[in-house]
């Protein structure tokens, strides 16, 4: 007997995507600007493109992920995403996070962004067939199933996954507002770390430690950008009462 398929869907991508792109300039005359959006339209997109989802991923069942008014990294590093405060969110996302939670099987744990979610979910002993669907690159460092476009999907290696978590440590994320290690981006920290994708993850927190060292940083500013990249798994965190397990604690 196949196993029951499920999506466990981005939410924070979905909805933010659909409430920009329904956001609707108008020219009035004489000056006169206004910005509107349609709440219901929204509503059918988030509709359509989940079903739209469920078929092209042939799915049984589905959840959505949305990330949480407090984010535990926030007390890891207190400047993380504090480059996105003076950013206007569009101006119906609130109502389509109501909407999700209300409609469409949302997910919202204390503490946690959608990503850890997803990726808790998705590494969780069960008898199901999970699918991460997301085009968010964080989520290549899950041991799991992941379609980045909706309708193929492939699995991405424990060893790999640990990979993607290390290049993510040295490279950081601008967007996030986390730096990884100074002058290094992806690419360049492909290059650092590529040939060793098959070392275990421990052995390989010791070379990207020594590459932080080898820059004048101490394994404490290292380990403080790990805690902020990684994307929870199964074990780190306690769904009670919303604490986390921080990577090497």
């Amino acid at each position: 007997m196949a196993k029951k398929r499920i999506l466990l869907i981005d939410g924070d991508i979905l909805i933010y995507k659909i409430a920009t792109q329904n956001e609707i300039d108008t020219h009035w005359g004489d000056g006169l600007w206004t910005l509107h959006c349609d709440e219901k339209q929204c509503m059918a997109d988030v509709d359509s493109q989940i079903e739209d989802l469920g078929s092209q991923l042939e799915a049984d069942d589905y959840v959505v992920a949305l990330t949480d008014k407090h984010n535990f990294r926030k007390d890891v590093m207190p400047t993380y995403k504090a480059n996105r405060k003076e950013k206007r969110k569009p101006m119906v996302l609130n109502a389509l996070r109501k909407y999700v939670m209300e409609n469409h099987n949302g997910v919202m744990w204390k503490n946690l962004e959608a990503d850890d979610v997803l990726g808790i979910m998705a590494t969780e002993p069960t008898d199901e067939e999970r699918i991460i669907v997301s085009i968010d690159k964080d989520l290549k460092q899950i041991p799991a199933i992941l379609s980045t476009d909706g309708v193929l999907f492939k699995e991405t290696p424990l060893k790999l996954a640990d990979y993607w978590f290390m290049i993510q440590t040295l490279s950081g994320d601008a967007v996030d507002g986390y730096t990884g290690l100074p002058n290094v981006g992806i690419k360049t920290a492909e290059k650092l770390i590529n040939k060793y994708t098959m070392v275990p993850i421990l052995d390989l927190w010791k070379i990207v430690i020594k590459l932080y060292e080898e820059k004048g940083y101490t394994e404490s500013e290292a380990l403080q950008q790990a805690r902020v990249a990684r994307i929870l798994r199964h074990g780190e965190y306690n769904k009670e009462t919303g604490e986390v397990k921080l990577w090497m604690q």
